[in-house]
């Protein structure tokens, strides 16, 4: 079955995704289950990295990103 590029650019489906096919009320209807992605993220955020706990505990870390303002959001 193929779909229209169209539909698959608004729903979000790319190759190598999984269908998941099921009736439901004499319909078919399928869902679509994303690929695992194969690339890497190790470093992705490194440029945007602007400073470190000294302390590298999991309370330290929480706290830094608790006193680290957010630029997407109003103070």
């Amino acid at each position: 079955m193929t779909i229209e590029k169209r539909i698959r650019e608004e729903l979000g489906v790319y190759a190598g995704d999984q269908a998941v096919q099921r009736i439901e009320d004499g319909r078919l209807v399928i869902e679509f289950v994303p690929a695992a992605h194969r690339r890497s993220l190790y470093g992705v955020l490194r440029d945007r990295v602007t400073r470190r706990p000294t302390d590298e505990s999991w309370q330290a870390v929480r706290d830094a990103a608790r006193q680290t303002p957010d630029p997407d959001r109003p103070a």
